[in-house]
């Protein structure tokens, strides 16, 4: 009993295994054994036919169902393969799109830094009222984006004379201030170290652009590049940058347009500033601002212990002037009266208009007898003047007095109501004259 169930054993076994470990000759050879077993026992006396024959049927179907449950075995496999070689391929392609959104995002990030950083920049730029120093938060702004050789400022007055553009001031700065450890306060202290010289193929570049109407950046192979700067279609100011690879990328000229804005905006407050403390017809001073630095210079003297001085000067019979030429000549004489004070007396010192055909000259860090000097200089270089107005030639003489601050005139006003009584006691003496309050 036991051999006959595991010979069965063994041949289901065989019947079923036959298809997984097996090649085609095999399950052939498996298939026909069934039959031939089927017709030896079927002629066999001691053996039931119908057993034999259910036995047939039965291992008929095993062998069947066996290659069935192969092929259903195989063809899920086939399918799990083709279901995991799918989502592989699609886990690569999001991968890859992951990577590139992952780069277009950084590099969106990297560009939305820069123009924040643009923007600061420009907002610093737009608070400013100095363009040295508008110039220099440039240089930082465009540091951060690129690198140069070193940039320039150029500003004059818009006009060629002799071959070259006239009252030009040039301002440099080097890429290479432009440190972990830069200080603007710190660097702005010298700005007598900002002044430079043009070479002559950044002069070159300059005439282009100033030659050229449209006012865009000069196109040239050399690596100088040239951003002019323009009020009202006039060239006032120009960028020069020098050795930068990207002088016409997308940031470089959002930064040079924003300063180019700036310098406008600081031109037209400086022409509105000069409105203010500037008398229009003469060209000094008006009488506010005048006594406002007067005062400020009162606090430095009493600070300090320094001198100060002040002249009151008239102009001689303008009245005359007047009703013999008309108000006209008139103001011809004042601005040349103006001029001459002006053009003698030192850069530190201040000349206004106090009223009418009276001037004041605020002579900074100057005691009685230098300022007496001063005034002597003054009136002498006046009357020694021919002064041409419409087709006269006229003379004019001046009167001037003189006050020096002193610890019994600790105040402006004290010290203006001293010259005052000077300048009167001149006009007594016969005018053409300078007189000295003694404090």
């Amino acid at each position: 009993m036991w051999k006959f169930l595991i010979l069965n054993v063994l041949w289901f076994s065989i019947l079923f295994l036959v298809h997984f470990f097996g090649n085609p000759p095999a399950r052939r050879f498996v298939f026909f054994s069934i039959f031939v077993a089927a017709g030896i026992f079927a002629f066999q006396n001691t053996v039931d036919p119908l057993g034999w024959a259910y036995y047939a049927v039965y291992s008929l179907v095993i062998y069947v169902t066996a290659s069935r449950f192969r092929e259903w075995a195989a063809a899920r496999s086939g399918f799990l393969d083709g279901e995991i070689r799918f989502l592989s391929e699609e886990h690569e392609s999001r991968k890859t799109e992951l990577a590139v959104r992952g780069d277009q995002t950084g590099t969106a990030a990297r560009k939305a830094n820069e123009i924040f950083q643009i923007y600061e920049k420009a907002r610093e730029m737009s608070q400013s009222l100095d363009r040295l120093e508008t110039f220099v938060i440039f240089g930082e702004a465009l540091a951060q984006n690129t690198a140069f050789d070193e940039l320039k400022l150029v500003f004059w007055d818009g006009k060629e004379e002799a071959g070259a553009l006239s009252g030009r001031e040039v301002y440099r700065l080097d890429y290479s201030v432009f440190g972990s450890f830069f200080d603007r306060g710190v660097f702005l202290r010298d700005r007598d170290g900002l002044k430079a010289d043009l070479t002559p193929e950044e002069d070159r570049a300059l005439r282009d652009s100033w030659a050229n109407e449209g006012g865009q950046a000069a196109e040239r192979s050399s690596p100088t590049a040239v951003f002019p700067v323009r009020l009202e279609k006039e060239i006032f100011a120009a960028l020069i940058l020098n050795g930068c690879g990207a002088a016409g990328s997308h940031p470089v000229s959002i930064l040079a347009h924003s300063f180019a804005s700036e310098m406008q905006r600081l031109r037209l407050y400086e022409h509105v500033e000069r409105l203010a403390i500037t008398d229009g017809l003469t060209g000094v001073y008006v009488r506010r601002h005048l006594m406002d630095r007067f005062r400020e210079e009162m606090d430095r003297c009493k600070r300090f212990g320094l001198k100060l001085s002040f002249l009151m000067i008239d102009v001689d019979h303008f009245k005359r002037f007047n009703d013999d030429y008309g108000h006209l000549v008139g103001d011809v004489v004042l601005r040349h009266v103006a001029a001459t004070i002006r053009n003698n007396t030192r850069e530190v010192d201040l000349v206004g208009r106090y009223g009418g055909e009276e001037f004041g000259a605020l002579l900074i860090e100057t005691d009685e007898s230098h300022a007496v000097a001063a005034a002597q200089r003054i009136r002498q270089a006046v009357a020694e003047k021919t002064f041409t107005a419409y087709d006269e030639n006229l003379k004019v003489t001046i009167s001037v007095g003189c006050a020096t601050y002193s610890p019994g005139r600790s105040e402006a006003s004290s010290i203006v109501e001293c010259a005052d009584k000077a300048l009167y006691e001149a006009k007594r003496q016969g005018r053409n004259r300078v007189c000295s309050e003694t404090g």
